[in-house]
């Protein structure tokens, strides 16, 4: 990988709410990777993560967690070396705290972490628009070095991108039971899990938050939230790209239309309650055959009930291939089931 030799300190420029929103997440993460150590407080941790693993987690398991379509943004930018103040920083401390290192190694691991070099192996993701960075290799020492009051850490730096504040809006629900979501230009919808924190960091980075109602062209709520259940998109997906979390508004549009649309159906047609059509073909055909044997007598009466009996069993037999059903192509059924019907 191409390292741009460039060794600056990194300039965040973000307004000073969303900084001061950033060095609290931080700080936070650093209280929480001491609960990491196990005991009730790692049982905590694993349920505010909705996961469990072993040790910390690592800072980008945090944002994914905090901020919706963090990976939305191709990342082309080359990496580069800069010093990067260790309190905008997510690390991790998995296999142990600052306290553990020896009072007489602090001294040459400051000077280490602080110097740039070829050799120097930490590496961290900026996603410059938010002001905050997330440690791949190097996640140790970010709590060492805030421990030690040190202003920079040297690393090698991959730029990454976030949707401008404008395209987002984040949607309080009416009801305290629904799930807040995110909506991304008016058409991609995702669910805040951690809503309230979500909220601080993205207001202070220029987010708004209204009501549905309250944004225009959007589709009903209820199917946006029928979807977002049936697809569990309120619980943990089993991998971080964006796609596994996000629900397009334009094929719930399009779903939309194909269930409302109108469509004529044959009675053995609609899914998925099906008429048990064996058990009505032998009770027609037991009618006509009783009429046919009514026919055989002499006495005028019972051949004219004969009749009417094998007219009425050939009527039963033959009448629902000629039934038409006209209505919506999707039904639903308590608010939850859907019933296809097919043409």
């Amino acid at each position: 990988m191409e390292i741009d030799q460039r060794v600056d300190v990194l300039a965040l420029g973000v307004s000073s709410a969303l900084q001061r929103e950033v060095e609290a997440l931080t700080a936070l993460k650093v209280e929480m990777d001491r609960h990491a150590r196990g005991g009730m407080k790692k049982a905590y941790l694993d349920d505010w993560m909705d996961n469990a693993i072993y040790g910390a987690y690592w800072g980008d398991s945090v944002l994914y967690l905090v901020v919706p379509f963090l990976h939305w943004c191709p990342d082309e930018a080359r990496p580069f070396q800069a010093l990067v103040d260790p309190r905008y920083v997510l690390g991790a401390s998995i296999d142990g705290l600052p306290e553990h290192v020896d009072s007489k190694e602090v001294a040459g691991r400051i000077e280490q972490y602080a110097t740039p070099s070829e050799s120097n192996s930490a590496l961290y993701d900026w996603y410059r628009p938010l002001g905050i960075l997330t440690a791949h290799e190097g996640k140790h020492r970010v709590a060492f070095m805030r421990a030690h009051g040190q202003p920079a850490i040297a690393a090698q730096i991959c730029e990454r991108d976030y949707p401008a504040a404008d395209r987002l809006v984040l949607i309080k629900p009416d009801d305290e039971r629904d799930e807040w979501l995110a909506i991304l230009d008016g058409r991609y919808v995702q669910v805040l899990r951690r809503p309230q924190v979500s909220a601080r960091l993205l207001t202070a980075y220029g987010v708004k938050v209204k009501r549905w109602r309250e944004v225009p062209g959007l589709p009903s709520e209820w199917h946006i939230r029928r979807d977002i259940d049936a697809r569990r998109l309120h619980k943990r997906s089993g991998s971080t790209r964006e796609s596994e979390r996000t629900l397009d508004l334009e094929q719930v549009r399009k779903q939309y239309e194909e269930d409302t649309e109108q469509v004529r159906v044959g009675v053995m047609d609609i899914e998925p309650y099906r008429w048990d059509l064996w058990r009505y073909l032998i009770a027609g055909a037991a009618v006509s055959v009783l009429g046919l044997m009514m026919l055989s007598f002499k006495h005028d009466v019972v051949r004219t009930v004969g009749a009417i009996l094998m007219g009425g069993g050939l009527g039963l037999m033959l009448g629902p291939g000629w039934m038409r059903f006209v209505g919506p192509r999707t039904i639903h059924v308590d608010g939850h089931r859907v019933v296809r019907r097919r043409r």
